[in-house]
């Protein structure tokens, strides 16, 4: 607080810059308060829900998506959304910066938080809840309300009551409901009767199949069916939801895509579709989906990579692209074929599977800003092309490289000239030897993980006077004892970066805490 200010003085002007705001960005702050303090919403997910809300304003030749996403950059860059990034490729993560959640009132907006019975009202004219404890405990309370949201935050348990749990007066009236990692593994047919629900979250539950009455739902936009049970397919009937723009999926690791009826190229308004298994006969109807603008496609193979690069080629408005090989972590070759022209939006990429060469078009992506190579496990330095890329700002290097140690050459004077996040996996790297002045000019943060027989940090490491984070997940103990603060003979290398952590593989041994060979969940950049 200013000198001079009261407390009251400052809550006046949050306040004034909360009512100054036009309506459009008052309803997204507001929106964003039915989240608890200090729980951090991604972007996407935001985006999807003031869609399906309704609480975006039109803009003529303007897709809805970008509208908001426009609104949430405009309350970002005024202070009133707090952002994380710390979790790199998790995607960006937002909430309501405290000061604005305190004083903000809208009496026709109102949310509601749900205890238990015990300790919480909620008003007949709620209608955005969320629930944090257990639906028999809270359920009382829902039997006088019309809500248009509904969300169960934390892990309750649904399915000792799997089929009236939802028999509720307010069920027929609700727009949004997200089940995330709620214990359920099945949806109660009464599910196809919420005719007006345009947002299905059913993220991290133990949901394994959808029931047919799902095709009752023609006005649903988002269905989110990622990291479910054991679901491998979606119903023919979900050829009946003409609205939808968003089946986010995504199966568990060693698990393939999921698999698509025929006839999904009907679907004309999806804007996302990802986690699917691509068999020849879908990869031919995806040329159908000329507006996506983000797709997965796991199980690519020999048999069907011509249908589907070509159907690739037709979607000019693709933004985000993700490929990823059968059986991944069996090393199987991920084909790329070399015809393949990248559409020219394409900003984020990943591509996930055994690489004999770097693809020969990667090097003319310019509008390429995230790049994922996953167990590629290249005998050629990927560097000596993707530095050259001029908006490149994320790149993660999952065990894609597969030398003993890096030199000079990994990145020139200049190389790299936009990233700020780089990302090495490497359970062979041993040394790093030299990082030559003037490379990676624009570099923020440096992760090194599961690199376990790294010894060594490059000699120009301290040039790199933009790094701000440096995270090395394990050290060997030797190499930690060089890089303390107290007479460590290489902490001149990183002691002007202002956030440095790591842990040393004694201390890992102990609390049997190895790292993952791999991130448990993929980012909203990949669907």
């Amino acid at each position: 607080m200013e000198e001079g200010q009261t407390s009251s003085s400052v809550a006046s002007q949050f306040i004034l810059n909360y009512t100054d705001l036009p309506y459009y960005l008052q309803a997204c702050l507001t929106y964003c308060c039915v989240f608890p303090e200090n729980y951090w919403i991604p972007e996407g997910k935001l985006i999807r829900l003031l869609v399906a809300e309704s609480l975006v304003q039109e803009k003529p030749g303007k897709i809805m998506e970008d509208i908001a996403d426009e609104n949430i950059n405009i309350l970002i860059n005024q202070g009133m959304l707090q952002v994380n990034n710390d979790n790199r490729g998790q995607g960006t993560m937002l909430t309501v910066t405290s000061s604005y959640r305190c004083k903000i009132v809208e009496d026709n907006f109102i949310t509601a938080s749900a205890h238990s019975a015990s300790t919480t009202t909620i008003p007949h004219n709620a209608r955005r809840v969320s629930i944090y404890s257990e639906m028999a405990t809270v359920a009382p309370l829902l039997n006088n309300i019309r809500p248009r949201s509904l969300f169960f935050l934390g892990t309750q348990d649904l399915s000792s009551d799997p089929e009236n749990w939802l028999n509720f007066n307010w069920a027929k009236f609700v727009r949004v409901m997200d089940l995330e990692r709620t214990k359920i593994e099945s949806l109660p047919d009464g599910v196809g009767d919420l005719i007006h629900l345009r947002y299905l979250g059913l993220k991290h539950t133990g949901i394994n199949n959808l029931p047919a009455r799902i095709g009752n739902l023609r006005a649903l936009q988002t269905l989110d069916i990622r990291w479910c049970g054991d679901l491998t397919a979606l119903p023919v009937e979900v050829l009946n939801l003409a609205q939808l723009r968003h089946i986010k999926m995504y199966k568990r690791i060693k698990v393939g895509g999921v698999k698509l009826p025929p006839g999904i190229g009907r679907l004309r308004n999806l804007l996302t579709l990802t986690g699917i298994h691509a068999s020849a006969g879908i990869a031919r109807e995806l040329h159908n989906l000329i507006h996506l603008r983000r797709l997965g496609v796991m199980d690519v193979a020999e048999e069907n990579a011509v249908e589907l690069f070509a159907s690739i080629m037709m979607m000019q408005n693709l933004l985000s692209l993700s490929l990823e090989a059968k059986h991944t972590f069996n090393r199987e070759t991920l084909v790329l074929l070399d015809t393949f022209s990248p559409p020219p939006l394409l900003r984020k990429l990943r591509l996930e599977g055994l690489l004999k060469k770097m693809p020969n078009w990667i090097g003319s992506m310019e509008s390429l800003t995230n790049l994922r190579l996953g167990f590629s496990y290249l005998s050629e330095n990927p560097a000596l092309v993707l530095q050259l890329l001029p908006n490149l700002k994320n790149l993660i290097m999952w065990h894609a490289y597969d030398v003993k140690q890096l030199g000079k050459e990994f990145c020139r004077a200049g190389g790299f000239p936009k990233l700020e996040v780089l990302i090495i996996a490497s359970h062979v790297l041993e040394e790093w030897t030299e990082l030559e002045e003037g490379a990676l000019p624009s570099l923020k943060y440096l992760h090194l993980h599961n690199c376990l027989q790294l010894r060594m940090l490059p000699e120009g490491l301290q040039f790199l006077t933009t790094l701000k984070q440096l995270q090395i997940l394990p050290l060997l103990d030797e190499h930690a004892e060089r890089l303390k603060p107290d007479g460590g003979e290489e902490n001149y290398k990183i002691s002007h970066i202002p956030q440095v952590s790591f842990i040393p593989m004694s201390v890992l041994r102990n609390s049997c805490q190895l790292p993952p060979c791999r991130p448990q969940e993929e980012g909203e950049q990949h669907g």
